[in-house]
């Protein structure tokens, strides 16, 4: 059994790394193709819009087996990943027109988010089936796991991989996927529709215990898609740094993100015996006060992501684990879904914004950024004053 979770886990894993590796390459590849920075924006929007209904249509699906479907699905979506990669490598050999191409990439990037919702929604109907009531929050656990890993690993592979290309990553992440299923289809049975234990209860994201974790969850997916979606222009414009230069920063910067998000999180869980409260307060000043290093000292930007991978790796467990908290046993699967869905919001709502704000200010972006982690924290306080109050 512990095999199957690792086999699901690296699916989760490496289906978040490939949508989350587009994020900090879309800049400089924009750049290089003539695309602006708003049509870049809509390029990563589009992928985030629909992996939520994507998640929500292959869920509820039944016109072949499971395990067909879960594959289908994985193959469709690596096969956008490489069509993505080859037609930008050879983009100027194929059109002139940047308008053409756009569309090309928006059709593109279309299917994938429609067809990439699918692999958390399914896989996450597999780990549902394998756990019962006592083992379904371990299970559920390793799933946001995966998909909280995942979201910060994307970007540094981006950035290890960009003195080889801009598109490198794709290739990789195509790659693995396709070993992943391949692994899958060999070592995973299939799991009839009848045989899949539904979730035992209904639970409402506006549902009180819950929606203070569930929109600082969305809060951090929006304002981390505005900096991923936007840092490129962003370190191109203040640097004046090439394309490859402006890579090899971001990408080192954003490993270092993500190690700190491992070590913040490592240390948490072993050593440290913070309330989700306490979490939440480092965790969104620290992510705040490494937007606010973006804007003032741009040219100490890895302190700046080195503080921001702090902020993150704190945050995303403080409302993950407030959330599980906060609820029954039999309501965790509901939250779990929810916790998912969180980075498609961001994904569709921070690449939009960011963009928009970008070519109005270039700080501005990051500036919204500063104001929602200051609003956020304002929220976890009156919320900790009214328990206080109850008690």
């Amino acid at each position: 059994m512990k095999s199957r979770f690792m086999i699901m886990f690296c699916i989760v894993l490496g289906a978040m790394i490939s949508i989350a590796a587009f994020n900090p390459i879309i800049g400089p590849l924009s750049r290089n193709l003539g695309l602006s920075e708003f049509q870049s924006g809509c390029l990563v929007a589009i992928s985030g819009l629909c992996w939520l209904l994507g998640g929500y249509y292959w869920e509820r699906k039944r016109f072949m087996p499971r395990k067909a479907m879960l594959i289908m699905v994985m193959v469709v979506y690596l096969l956008t990943l490489l069509g993505f990669g080859w037609l930008a490598d050879h983009a100027t050999a194929i059109t002139s027109s940047t308008t053409g191409l756009f569309w090309i990439f928006f059709v593109l990037r279309t299917v994938a988010g429609f067809f990439y919702g699918g692999i958390p929604s399914l896989a996450q109907a597999y780990i549902m089936g394998w756990t019962t009531a006592d083992t379904r929050t371990k299970g559920m656990a390793l799933f946001g796991a995966a998909n909280g890993l995942g979201f910060v690993m994307g970007p540094a592979l981006s950035g290890a991989m960009a003195p080889i290309s801009l598109t490198a990553p794709m290739y990789t992440a195509a790659i693995f996927l396709l070993l992943m299923a391949i692994l899958f289809g060999i070592w995973i049975p299939n799991m009839p529709y009848q045989e899949t234990r539904t979730r035992t209860a209904s639970l409402s994201p506006n549902d009180s215990r819950i929606r203070l974790y569930l929109g600082i969850g969305l809060i951090l997916s929006v304002a981390l898609n505005i900096v991923q979606v936007t840092i490129g222009f962003y370190i191109q414009d203040q640097l004046h740094y090439d394309a490859s230069a402006t890579m090899q920063l971001i990408g080192t910067g954003l490993a270092l993100s993500g190690v700190m998000v491992v070590v913040s999180q490592v240390v948490i869980s072993k050593f440290l015996r913070w309330s989700t409260t306490g979490q939440l307060y480092l965790g969104l000043s620290c992510v705040g006060i490494g937007l606010l290093g973006f804007v003032l000292f741009v040219d100490y930007a890895y302190v700046a992501f080195i503080i921001l991978g702090v902020g993150i790796g704190f945050t995303m467990l403080g409302y993950s684990a407030g959330a599980s908290l906060a609820v029954q046993d039999h309501e965790q699967g509901s939250v779990a879904s929810y916790i998912a869905s969180l980075q498609g919001g961001g994904a569709f709502v921070g690449p939009l914004l960011g963009t928009m704000l970008y070519t109005t200010y270039i700080k501005l972006p990051y500036v919204l950024g500063i104001t929602l982690m200051g609003l956020s924290l304002l929220f976890v306080w009156r919320k900790r004053q009214v328990r206080q109050t109850a008690m």
